[in-house]
């Protein structure tokens, strides 16, 4: 039985008295009742209009309940009820509005939440010529709700919980059901429940817990902002995680070519799908390489250019005092903060400063005699390849710098047995029972019709064997096919 002035103070001392926790005291049947809510979060005139008004004109005569109360408020979600106010305080953090009314045998709950927040829009980092143009924003329902629009089926599924001993964050698990390995689901969700950490405030701090390797450098859950590309996957038999306050939605298992694929991929000929795939490949590794083997041919292997490329070179590296090494680390290095600079500052500023600052000190640099011309050549076409996948910047650059090391040292031989060294550590890589090289390494030739050559989408009728799933088959020509 609920004591109103006792549960009231209660309920007050676990909230600290802060101000932003609003109590609304009034009388119920002639009993004390109190409505707990953080301002803000809350539709105050569908409050005002839909709860306090029928509250007040209400008579109740017996103990009340939670269905006694949703006969007279008009809300279209049903009254929750809470065993105990530690239950009572988490859903009002929630945005929920608490009912503490005397000599009632439940404390209740109201959902109407209403606050202000990003409307959908195209998200900045995947941007379509052609196919849909809405992302996901920072509310956590609105998400699961475009993720709905495109997958209207019952097999669908949603698993809630929360992370975070201060944020209690929601995540929920998305997967569909008959598709998507139940071991990989059941993996994903013991392994976000084993999270105890103070906050969450983004999808990546759930990444970080929940990666089979988490001391790599490359990424090994997938991400995306469109809600398109995410009932795409689910399709395919992966796993989504979506979490409260974050615009990237998470998605397991991952492998590595992903992030060569774009949506648009899907909207577009298959013939400048594959095309496009393999330029993309073809930039990043121009980006990671080519300032590793511009160092080795100046330090080792000149040889290797032609006459006339060679003197050219020769004649714009003289009396340049650097090392090549050392010049190429240099240049990569201020690439990098010119990078950082124009992401921190205003978005029109931060693009002068890109531009003009790019321009000026490298004309400045070469005509002091700092820098030669064609090492400034090599920088430029390797951050422009390393920006056409933007999913890769970060292992990227990270790997850029480490070649170049590597050939200032032992020159083509040098980043021929890295390359090897790399290769054989990717191969190892694994998520969620899935090879990271996957269809490549093991080779799987059924899969190979969504790599570097994309076939037409009426020709993949089964689902990836990379990803293990369920259920194998995704489009059927004839009876034949379905079986």
């Amino acid at each position: 039985m609920i004591r109103y002035k006792r549960d009231r103070e209660k309920l007050n001392e676990k909230f600290g008295g802060t101000k932003d926790i609003i109590f609304l005291d009034f009388e119920l049947s002639d009993r004390s009742a109190c409505l707990v809510f953080v301002d803000g979060l809350s539709d105050k005139n569908l409050f005002d209009r839909n709860i306090i008004e029928p509250l007040k004109a209400a008579t109740l005569n017996s103990e009340i309940t939670a269905e006694d109360i949703n006969k007279i408020i008009y809300i279209t979600d049903p009254i929750g009820v809470a065993k105990d106010l530690d239950e009572l305080s988490v859903k009002i953090c929630d945005g929920d509005i608490g009912l503490i009314l005397d000599g009632a045998i439940q404390y209740m709950t109201f959902s109407m939440r209403s606050y202000v927040m990003r409307s959908i829009q195209e998200p900045p980092m995947s941007i379509n010529i052609k196919g849909p143009r809405e992302g996901f924003i920072e509310d956590m329902k609105i998400n699961m709700t475009m993720i709905r629009r495109r997958l209207r089926t019952t097999e669908l599924r949603f698993d809630m919980m929360k992370v975070g001993k201060y944020t209690k964050t929601n995540i929920a698990v998305v997967y569909i059901n008959g598709i998507a390995d139940d071991e990989i689901v059941e993996d994903i969700e013991s392994r976000i429940k084993k999270i105890n950490t103070d906050g969450i405030i983004d999808s990546s701090y759930i990444s970080r817990y929940i990666e089979d390797n988490q001391n790599s450098l490359f990424a090994q859950v997938g991400t995306a902002e469109k809600p398109d590309i995410v009932a795409a996957k689910l399709l395919e038999g992966r796993v989504a995680i979506v979490v409260d306050g974050s615009p990237i939605v998470l998605t397991l298992p991952f492998i590595l070519f992903e992030h060569f694929q774009a949506s648009e991929d899907y909207y577009i000929k298959p013939y400048r799908a594959t095309i496009t795939r393999m330029l993309r490949l073809f930039a990043v590794m121009i980006a990671v390489l080519l300032p590793a083997i511009y160092v080795a041919i100046q330090e080792f292997q000149y040889q290797l250019l032609p006459l006339k490329l060679l003197i050219v070179i020769m004649n714009s590296i003289h009396g340049v005092p650097l090392t090549p090494t050392l010049e190429m680390l240099s240049l990569l290095l201020i690439f990098e903060i010119l990078n950082e600079a124009s992401l921190r500052m205003p978005r029109y500023v931060g693009t002068a400063i890109s531009i003009v600052g790019a321009i000026v000190l490298g004309e400045t640099a070469v005509n002091a005699g700092l820098l030669s011309i064609p090492s400034v050549l090599v920088t430029a076409i390797s951050t422009i390849g390393l920006y056409s996948v933007p999913d890769e910047v970060e292992a990227g650059s990270v790997l850029r710098m480490g070649f170049v090391v590597v050939s200032g040292l032992l020159g083509m031989f040098g980043i021929i047995l890295s390359f090897m060294v790399l290769t054989v550590y990717l191969v190892g890589l694994k998520s969620y029972k899935t090879s990271y090289m996957t269809p490549f390494a093991p080779l799987l030739p059924s899969d190979m019709k969504d790599t570097l050559v994309k076939y037409n989408q009426v020709n993949m009728k089964k689902r990836p064997y990379s990803i293990s799933t369920k259920n194998r088959t995704r489009s059927v020509s004839d009876t034949k096919d379905s079986k």
